[in-house]
């Protein structure tokens, strides 16, 4: 059975630009998954980190995914792997952050995965190309809709970079 998973993109080091879109090829190769549509490219600045460092572009995949979370994940973290992501965990500048911010209606919290994001609901870099995706769509634990959780100035922050040429595939 398929399940609409949504995934976050991010890099603020090296190509950015082209980091984003490597990872999302290498994420529509995957295995089971298929690609339905990607958010525009959203510049923002660099949120969390004890240092200053360059900012963010970010991004928003949709897609269908047939095999279960884990897998998912196993599959991501290989992707950001391959295209240089060194650590994982802590707020470092980084080639390529591939997040999995929703997972069907699913609800999973244990020591390598939460889904849906735990942050999900409190970052503008998540929120507004989510929102560009599915204006409509609601967090599957509380019920709320995401657009609800958007702040007036969130989306002032976000700045548009550049229309994805993954768009609608």
């Amino acid at each position: 059975m398929k399940s609409t998973v949504y995934l976050a993109f991010g890099s603020n080091l090296g190509d950015r630009e082209g980091n984003l879109c490597k990872a999302c090829e290498m994420v529509s190769d995957m295995e089971g998954f298929e690609l339905i549509e990607c958010s525009p490219i959203y510049i923002n600045p660099a949120m969390e980190m004890a240092e200053p460092a360059p900012g963010f572009l970010n991004m928003v995949a949709k897609g269908e995914y047939i095999y279960r979370p884990l897998e998912l994940l196993n599959q991501i973290e290989l992707i950001e792997k391959k295209l240089g992501r060194t650590d994982k965990g802590g707020y470092k500048p980084r080639t390529i952050d591939i997040d999995i911010l929703l997972f069907g209606k699913e609800a999973i919290e244990n020591e390598r995965l939460a889904v849906p994001h735990p942050k999900l609901t409190l970052r503008p870099f998540y929120l507004v190309p989510l929102l560009q995706i599915e204006p409509e769509l609601v967090h599957p634990v509380t019920g709320e809709k995401l657009a609800a959780c958007l702040k007036e100035n969130d989306q002032a922050q976000m700045i548009l970079y550049k229309d994805n040429l993954f768009r609608h595939v």
